[in-house]
């Protein structure tokens, strides 16, 4: 009976559709040229001396902020400085905490709202410093309950859902923080909850004024990743908001105090309608980034910048794209490091050697050039006559794409000669050119650090969803 029950949980938890508020795409808005800005954080490594930060992502958050009179609507992942108590990392959290403090301060009756995940407080192990501050001086947090959508591990998620979940999480800690034996200790019961690997993968800010997705995480540990992100004004901050209150909605039944369309301020700015834009989340993003890929056309260059890339019907798709004659280009990140702990290539690495690019026409692989840190953006890219931009929070990992997190990215589209698509072409370009410093290495860089043994031991994993991808 019991393995009854653990088949048919395994089965439901797989197939399941999401809440009717998620899995949200907005209808087409068309934004001027003016009403949309390419915002990428890039890390430049030395061979000698500290790293060189081209920065912009942060700078356009507190700009943002300090604009904010009616309302402040944040949705991040991460939101902490956990694990950086052993290294020196830039004091993002904090100052984003104070910015907002600052400006509640100024305007006390602005409505703040915090969505987050409760891996800012390891599963409330300990408090959430950075969030509970801003609770405490009135701001709404809402944590998003993951336990609604799919799950990732199923083996072992059935096992808890039947088993461990009666028992809750939370409490007093005796275990080793999987950030750093400096962070606060962990309850079993937390581990527990971590081990589902599934989160409000988020991370947004929307004001009355502008909008902003991005793949960056307000995370001191995280502070030297390289990120992509886009700034957003006009009417489309209706989907963005849009999108954020259905996560409030689903939490917590209701939107009561949540920020309305009719507080948004819609400025005229000065540019062509080139542009259209949409807001996809969850589930949506799939077909989104499948149609971009199989439409894309000989002679059109596809490019791809991203941290995690392990979905099978993304890899078969670009494979494919450049059987017919399109140029297929990723960057990608070597997998070698994670919240200051070595790791070994996965999935990266395995997939790059499946795809070998170098006995192909048309496809190409450059490593992101890390030190310490990630290349941690999250970034589609069509080049052609009609140029396509999909980017936002979402790994191409089946993780991802499956609905197992709450995910938000942008789809603009619009010709190639557009002041945004001319933008994205130069980002690329950069990286891949290496015109004044060495962003990214050749394939053969890294493409022999990873053993049989560990390719083996990723088609296993993969196989039995033991992975966090």
């Amino acid at each position: 009976m019991l393995l009854v029950i653990y088949i048919a949980t395994f089965i439901r938890h797989q197939s399941k559709e999401l809440p009717e508020e998620l899995n949200y795409a907005s209808e087409e808005y068309t934004l001027q040229s003016g009403e949309i800005q390419l915002l990428r954080d890039i890390t430049i490594n030395l061979e000698k001396g500290e790293p060189i930060l081209d920065h912009e992502i942060f700078h356009a958050f507190h700009d943002a902020i300090q604009e904010a009179e009616e309302f402040i609507v944040l949705d991040m992942f991460m939101f902490t400085d956990l694990g950086a108590s052993e290294g020196e990392y830039p004091s993002i959290s904090r100052d984003l905490k104070l910015t907002i403090l600052n400006q509640m301060e100024r305007y006390p009756d602005l409505n703040v709202w915090i969505i987050t995940d409760y891996i800012n407080s390891s599963y409330e192990s300990h408090s959430a410093s950075r969030i509970d501050v801003l609770e405490e001086h009135g701001a709404k947090v809402v944590v998003a309950d993951l336990m609604p959508l799919r799950d990732p591990i199923p083996i072992y998620s059935s096992f808890y859902r039947m088993f461990l979940q009666w028992f809750g999480y939370g409490g007093e800690g005796w275990i080793v923080n999987h950030f750093g034996e400096e962070e606060p200790e962990m309850s079993l019961r937390s581990y527990f909850k971590l081990l589902n690997t599934k989160g409000n993968h988020r991370k947004a800010l929307v004001t009355e004024h502008e909008g902003i997705y991005t793949s960056a995480n307000a995370h001191d540990q995280s502070g030297y990743h390289s990120n992509i992100g886009v700034r957003v004004q006009g009417e489309i901050l209706e989907a963005l908001l849009e999108a954020e209150r259905r996560v409030v909605q689903y939490n917590l039944g209701n939107d009561e105090g949540f920020p309305t369309p009719d507080q948004l301020v819609i400025e005229e700015l000065s540019g062509e309608e080139d542009l259209a834009a949409k807001v996809v989340t969850e589930g949506k993003i799939l077909p989104e980034a499948m149609k971009i890929i199989n439409e894309a056309e000989t002679g059109e260059t596809l490019w791809l910048g991203m941290y995690l890339l392990s979905d099978g019907r993304i890899i078969d798709a670009l494979e494919e794209a450049a059987e017919r004659g399109v140029m297929v280009r990723l960057i990608l990140d070597p997998n070698q490091k994670s919240f200051g702990n070595e790791k070994p290539g996965i999935p990266n690495l395995a997939v790059s050697h499946r795809m070998a690019p170098e006995s192909r026409d048309n496809m190409d692989i450059r490593w992101y050039n890390i030190d310490e840190e990630q290349y941690h953006s999250k970034i589609l890219f069509l080049d052609g006559k009609t140029s396509r931009v999909l980017l936002g929070s979402m790994n191409f990992t089946r993780r991802g794409l499956n609905k197992n997190n709450l995910e938000n990215n942008l789809l603009v589209q619009g010709p190639e000669e557009a002041v945004f698509m001319e933008d994205v072409r130069d980002y690329f370009n950069l990286l891949w050119h290496n015109p004044d410093h060495q962003y990214t290495l050749k394939y053969d860089a890294h493409q022999d650090e990873l053993s049989w043994f560990r390719r083996a031991l990723f088609r296993v994993q993969k196989a039995l969803r033991l992975t966090t991808f």
